[in-house]
């Protein structure tokens, strides 16, 4: 079983999968980012997705995907290999509620990091509708090397994935 260690909690009707999601997402990605080969030794016992399931969670990279089990709804992890990226993937969600509970996680970065939102712009997708994707950056002023966070998030009921996030580090 994963350990979720986060303590992050918004409770309200129907944010439970907004919840777990958080969770796993500062329990996995943020706090093992910069050491995920470290997060990859931890989840060798864990039965990961076959490729042929892994593949549509690595987008098109090598690497491995795992379903994190929760009581609250469908959430895959992703690790794509050689890369400093951490991924979950979210069926169902609200999607107000995980754009609350993302904004708390990397709105306030740890000292000396300054946070600053990189990105926030809409798109219209074939599979998911109407998309909305917010980035924010973690860095220390003039250093080339970043932390970046993304969130997509797609209200439509009918979307195959409601809520995709990203830790990933950037530059040298």
């Amino acid at each position: 079983m994963l350990g979720l260690t986060s303590n992050v909690c918004f409770a309200g009707e129907g944010d439970d999968q907004a919840n777990s999601f958080a969770n796993i997402y500062a329990s996995l990605c943020l706090k093992n980012l910069s050491n995920l080969e470290a997060l990859r030794e931890k989840l060798k016992p864990m039965p990961k997705l076959p490729p042929e399931k892994a593949a549509m969670f690595l987008a098109g990279n090598p690497g491995d995907a795992w379903p994190v089990p929760d009581k609250h709804g469908t959430f895959v992890l992703a690790l794509p290999s050689g890369k400093n990226l951490c991924v979950v993937h979210v069926r169902r969600a609200n999607t107000e509620a995980v754009k609350k509970l993302f904004a708390g996680l990397v709105l306030n970065a740890p000292s000396p990091l300054v946070a600053k939102q990189v990105r926030n712009e809409q798109a219209q997708t074939i599979a998911n509708g109407q998309t909305q994707t917010v980035a924010y950056e973690w860095s220390v002023p003039n250093a080339p090397r970043k932390m970046l966070f993304t969130l997509t998030t797609a209200a439509s009921n009918t979307a195959q994935l409601q809520v995709l996030a990203s830790a990933a580090i950037i530059g040298q």
